[in-house]
C-alpha cells in the first residue's frame, strides 16, 4: 500500500511541477523580434452607478482621484433608480472625514486656471492613464494633486496635461533623486 501511495504522489508531483511550455505559451524576452500590440476597448454598457460625495451627485471620475485616507465611509446600494431622467444601476455613497472638505475641479476648469493653454486640442493623463471622458464632467480633488505637467507638441498641434496625484507611490517617487542612473533615497 505504501509503495502505491508513494508512486501515486510521485506521479502527481511530476505532472504538476514538470510541465513544459506548449507552442501557445508566450514568454517575453529581450531577444523577441515580434512587437506585441494590445488594443484597449472600453465598452459603455449604460449600467453605471451614481456616485455621491458627501451627499452631492458627482462624476464617477472622483473615485480615481480622492485621497483614500480622507474617506470615512463608503456605502454601495445595488438597486437601480432614475435621477434627472438618467437611469443608474445603483449608488456609491462616499462620506469623507468631518475635518476634510474636498475641493473638486473639472479638468476643463483645471486647464483654464492652472495653464496658459489657449483653446485647442488637449489630452489629459492622470497618473499616466489617458482620460477618456468629458473634461467638463471629469472631476478631481485639488487637495490631492501633487503635480501638473504641460507638454506642448508641435506636430500634431496637441497639448498633453499630466496630472499626478498624491498617492503613496507618487509621493515616494517624487522624493527620489537619480544621479547618473543610480537611485538615492
Amino acid at each position: 500500500m505504501k509503495k502505491i501511495l508513494i508512486l501515486l504522489i510521485s506521479i502527481l508531483t511530476v505532472a504538476a511541477f514538470g510541465q513544459k511550455k506548449t507552442a501557445n505559451s508566450q514568454a517575453i524576452s529581450e531577444e523577441d523580434t515580434i512587437i506585441k500590440v494590445v488594443h484597449v476597448i472600453k465598452y459603455k454598457n449604460g449600467k453605471n452607478p451614481a456616485c455621491f460625495l458627501n451627499g452631492k451627485l458627482v462624476d464617477q471620475s472622483i473615485l480615481k482621484f480622492l485621497d483614500p485616507n480622507k474617506i470615512e465611509n463608503v456605502k454601495v446600494e445595488k438597486e437601480s433608480f432614475e435621477l434627472d431622467n438618467i437611469k443608474y444601476a445603483g449608488k456609491i455613497i462616499i462620506e469623507t472625514k468631518n475635518n476634510y472638505k474636498p475641493n473638486l475641479i473639472s479638468l476643463s476648469e483645471l486647464r483654464k486656471r492652472y495653464t496658459t493653454l489657449e483653446e485647442g486640442s488637449v489630452l489629459f493623463q492622470i497618473d499616466n492613464e489617458i482620460v477618456d471622458g468629458d473634461y467638463e464632467k471629469y472631476v478631481v480633488d485639488k487637495n490631492y494633486i501633487l503635480k501638473i505637467t504641460v507638454n506642448k507638441l508641435e506636430s500634431p498641434n496637441l497639448s498633453i496635461i499630466k496630472v499626478i496625484n498624491k498617492s503613496e507611490e507618487n509621493l515616494k517617487k517624487s522624493n527620489e533623486i537619480i544621479i547618473r542612473g543610480d537611485t538615492i533615497h
